[in-house]
């Protein structure tokens, strides 16, 4: 298996960006070139601008990066795609004349496959501990709601343990807003009852709960 570029003119002997970013290349299968010159003469052909040389780079070299991309990722496509952004990044290095020592162009390539395997596998690891943040960290919003729920919860079970008068009391004058002349008259029963009833009431869930209306 080699890789072949993927247009029918090969690799662009340009080093802009577009034509690096446009090159594409795949996998298939095939034999590496054995007429491949020096690592050397290679890394200076394609320097000189001469596509031949880039085309046998990556003949000779894709299938090697390929088998390392796949070792460590354990994902074809991943491997595939891995193969061709290190084998672009080798020739643009190449194109611009920026392998210093081009008689180890292996250890360039080996190098870069290196580091780009690796960016890859942090760039994964970013993206996996900011999705269990996105998961672990509630709002704000979402916590006082959560606290709200639990405090209407409390004083429900609290309610119930009350007698139905005093649960009248309480439902007539904070939650139908009847002042205590007029949940007294619906009672029956005296102001003054009413207010100490009510009192007792909102003291003991102030006490468990926090503020609750005294008007």
């Amino acid at each position: 298996m080699t890789m072949l570029a993927a247009s029918t003119n090969g690799v662009q002997s340009t080093d802009s960006d577009k034509a690096v970013s446009e090159t594409k290349f795949f996998m298939d299968e095939g034999t590496a070139n054995p007429e491949t010159n020096a690592p050397a003469d290679l890394a200076a052909r394609i320097a000189s601008g001469e596509q031949a040389a880039e085309e046998e780079l990556v003949q000779t070299y894709g299938r090697r990066v390929y088998a390392i991309a796949t070792a460590r990722t354990r994902d074809r496509e991943i491997a595939r795609d891995l193969t061709q952004d290190i084998l672009l990044a080798v020739i643009k290095a190449a194109r611009a004349d920026q392998i210093r020592e081009a008689s180890k162009l292996e250890a360039f390539i080996q190098g870069t496959a290196k580091n780009l395997i690796n960016n890859y596998f942090r760039t994964q690891k970013r993206r996996s501990e900011t999705g269990l943040e996105a998961v672990n960290q509630p709002t704000l919003d979402s916590v006082l709601e959560s606290e709200a729920a639990e405090r209407r919860r409390l004083v429900q079970q609290e309610l119930q343990r009350c007698s139905q008068l005093d649960q009248q009391i309480l439902l007539f004058s904070l939650v139908d807003g009847h002042s205590l002349a007029e949940v007294a008259k619906r009672l029956s029963m005296s102001h003054d009852a009413v207010r100490a009833r009510k009192s007792r009431l909102v003291r003991k869930m102030t006490e468990k709960f926090g503020s609750v209306s005294r008007r």
